[in-house]
């Protein structure tokens, strides 16, 4: 039932997106967009192994492990997600889709609950930058976090986040490690 949910979710967004985002139906053969060669490094089947500091929205701080696949959606990247840690398991499904206009990424996330996020990704030399805001507990929340490729066969996610009036605080680390490329 729970992968129904995430699947119908995500045909909404992509339905959606690809009614409102000229950037996906401005592309052509000439004007290619940069999705698969600037995010090329994500492409292939990965473990994943994750470690979240204590924090606002998860006091007792989270440790696991899980599978990560990504893979060319036309002119999108799309992510499935899986793991296993001390909270139980989860998954979600993950769209990455090029700005034209802003020279930037949107990622929309769908999780198995139906819970929907939206950050932005753009690249900074070789270092992916993230952000994305929320509330949790009546508080405003800003996570920022950075794609940093170590190898073609592994990269990390590292993340810090600010709640209310505080100064950024470390977050999250996610290794990924590839399995196989598609």
């Amino acid at each position: 039932m729970c992968k129904l949910a995430i699947n119908l979710c995500l045909v909404m967004l992509w339905f959606v997106l690809s009614l409102s985002s000229p950037t996906l139906a401005q592309g052509t053969a000439t004007d290619e967009l940069p999705t698969a060669k600037d995010l090329s490094f994500m492409i292939g089947k990965w473990e994943s192994s994750m470690v979240i500091k204590p924090n606002e929205m998860t006091p007792e701080g989270v440790t696991g492990k899980g599978t990560v696949e990504y893979r060319l959606f036309g002119q999108a990247i799309e992510g499935s997600r899986s793991s296993d840690s001390n909270r139980g398991h989860h998954e979600q499904r993950e769209l990455i889709v090029y700005q034209k206009d802003g020279k930037s990424y949107l990622v929309f996330t769908v999780n198995q609950n139906g819970s929907f996020s939206e950050r932005t990704m753009a690249r900074n030399g070789d270092i992916w930058e993230v952000k994305y805001t929320g509330k949790i507990k009546n508080k405003a929340f800003t996570v920022r976090g950075r794609y940093k490729i170590i190898s073609p066969d592994e990269f990390l996610f590292s993340s810090e986040i600010k709640v209310g009036n505080a100064g950024f605080k470390p977050f999250s680390q996610i290794t990924y490690k590839r399995v196989s490329k598609n």
